[in-house]
């Protein structure tokens, strides 16, 4: 949803995407990721609200999907994340209603919670394995990776060797393009239960790569979801 309107530019992002805009900028692999805080007391009023929020979508006919999911584990525990993925440059220029969809999240959601940030990805094919994430997992593993400036070729290279070595069938990868500081890339990874995600092989990387990293568990929430 766009609680927080990101205004973009089909231009801007493409310039944002490197050295071949056009043709990047048509590629349907890129996604507006937000994390929101429920107010201290009030994540029941927050998930109500935010599903009146959802029919506003549904009534709507909205075309986008909506993943939902509650960190469980990590230093946002307690958080909400949403994410809708699979779009164009020029897709998000195409938002359905924008006026009537802020207007709405204004009275349902705003209210009952903090917009902790909003930004846009870039998926990552070339380093991912297996079908693409997210889906309706009961779990996702999150890993967030800030890389050091100008080492994001060695993480990069550093990746292939880690994964082969860890045997790692499916994974995603994102990189922040629009809404934050510094390279920041993202990893999911799906597990079927808690257990399943505690027994997911660690990822270690080379010394000096990687300025910090963080590893958190997400429990998807249908509830909180809108799949047209």
């Amino acid at each position: 949803m766009t609680r927080i309107r990101l205004l973009l530019t089909t231009a801007a992002l493409a310039a944002s995407l490197g050295t071949a805009p056009i043709a990047r900028a048509q590629e349907a692999n890129l996604a507006r990721i937000v994390v929101i805080k429920p107010k201290p007391g009030q994540n029941a009023e927050f998930e109500a609200g935010y599903k009146r929020h959802l029919e506003w979508h549904r009534r709507n006919q909205d075309p986008w999907q909506w993943y939902g999911w509650t960190f469980v584990l990590g230093e946002r525990l307690g958080q909400f994340m949403d994410g809708t993925f699979g779009h164009t440059a020029a897709g998000f220029d195409s938002a359905i209603k924008p006026a009537e969809d802020g207007a709405d999240n204004a009275i349902n959601v705003t209210p009952y919670a903090d917009f902790v940030s909003h930004g846009v990805y870039e998926r990552l094919d070339a380093l991912s394995r297996g079908t693409p994430l997210p889906d309706t997992s009961p779990f996702l593993v999150l890993n967030t990776y800030h890389v050091v400036h100008g080492q994001e070729s060695a993480f990069e290279r550093a990746w292939q060797r880690v994964s082969s070595k860890a045997n790692i069938e499916r994974a995603t990868w994102y990189k922040l393009r629009l809404g934050g500081t510094g390279s920041q890339y993202i990893l999911m990874r799906p597990a079927t239960s808690f257990g399943a995600a505690a027994a997911l092989p660690a990822l270690e990387f080379p010394a000096g790569i990687i300025e910090r990293s963080t590893t958190e568990l997400l429990r998807y929430q249908p509830a909180l979801s809108y799949i047209p």
